[in-house]
């Protein structure tokens, strides 16, 4: 009986593992990405020609305090890389020892995965010299970052005992809305990426265009998904929708600033200067934002799906266990026989 106990009520998830998790999201977002942010407004990528390492030094020995400014930021961003993927193997370690859940740990191992991919396409866009590839690992780090908030999500106090959706017709709402706003950022993003990376090719010179006014299909895609959430109960779900407004509506103020330093308005007689503080920090933020707004979407759509009802039936509000379902109804039918 304790045995079944045992199964039937299964431990609470790690408090030191979460607190673990949110640890790495932080300090990615402070470090690597924001310096990456940094780097890619100041087209500093390739201010080394070599890697892993700098100018011929060791990655810990090169003189980086010292160094100039752009090769401080961006020696600072391969350090800070050097010391996420660090902290991401050690994320595997902690997922096995503080928490049975297979999702957890497949997530974990996913992270470290991320991580790495990511470290060897910075690497590959240094010895290439190709800005394609600058692209495609500025993008990726939004994955990376949404991998780490996802493990975030799913070791929290409350994740276990989250409340089912009422309906399999409120549960298709939500999802539909949720993962059409997921689609409109990912095209939003990407085309952001156009504008940073590529911007100087004549194929890719209608994004100077197209991205600004798709922020106005952005917007209302996530009038969509709050209006969706509307009458649902449920916490987390209405805990993003809180969030994607004050982040889309932030990120498309910061948009219109990054427009005007990065551009002037010439009509007015504004004449942006290149390379100035003011464009170099609201220009990366606008980046970092977007990142997060991304990543809230992916929550949202993991949550949608995490919430549907069984069977399409309506359900009592009844508390989820996904990774031990499978066990713990066998368990109880079997409890059920010997009592009988």
């Amino acid at each position: 009986m304790t045995e079944s106990n045992a199964l039937m009520n299964p431990p609470a998830p790690s408090r030191w593992l979460h607190r673990f998790a949110w640890l790495i999201a932080a300090l990615t977002l402070l470090l690597p990405v924001t310096t990456g942010a940094v780097v890619t407004t100041l087209k500093a990528g390739m201010v080394f020609s070599d890697w892993p390492s700098s100018d011929g030094y060791n990655m810990l020995a090169y003189p980086w305090l010292s160094s100039a400014r752009d090769q401080f930021v961006e020696h600072g961003h391969r350090l800070a890389g050097m010391v996420i993927g660090l902290l991401s193997l050690s994320l595997i370690v902690a997922a096995w020892l503080l928490d049975q859940r297979r999702s957890v740990r497949m997530v974990a191992v996913l992270i470290f995965l991320a991580v790495f991919s990511q470290g060897m396409l910075g690497g590959a866009r240094v010895l290439m010299d190709e800005q394609t590839l600058a692209l495609l690992h500025g993008d990726f780090a939004a994955l990376v970052f949404s991998l780490m908030a996802t493990l975030v999500l799913i070791t929290s106090k409350g994740w276990d005992q989250r409340e089912r959706l009422n309906s399999a017709t409120e549960s298709r709402r939500v999802s539909v809305a949720a993962s059409l706003l997921l689609g409109c950022l990912v095209l939003q993003y990407v085309m952001g990426g156009f504008l940073r990376h590529l911007r100087e090719r004549e194929a890719f010179a209608w994004s100077w265009l197209v991205h600004p006014w798709f922020a106005l299909v952005v917007l209302a895609a996530t009038g969509m998904f709050i209006w969706s959430v509307i009458g649902t109960h449920s916490r987390y779900l209405n805990r993003f929708a809180v969030a994607m407004v004050v982040l889309t509506l932030f990120q498309s103020l910061v948009g219109l600033g990054a427009w005007y330093v990065r551009y002037g308005v010439p009509a007015w007689g504004v004449v942006a200067q290149q390379d100035s503080l003011p464009q170099i920090v609201i220009c990366s933020l606008h980046k970092v934002i977007g990142l997060l707004t991304l990543m809230t979407s992916v929550l949202a759509v993991i949550c949608c799906r995490s919430l549907r009802p069984l069977g399409g039936e309506p359900c009592n509000k009844e508390p989820i266990n996904q990774d031990r379902q499978a066990t713990v109804q066998p368990l109880g039918k079997s409890v059920a026989g010997a009592a009988t």
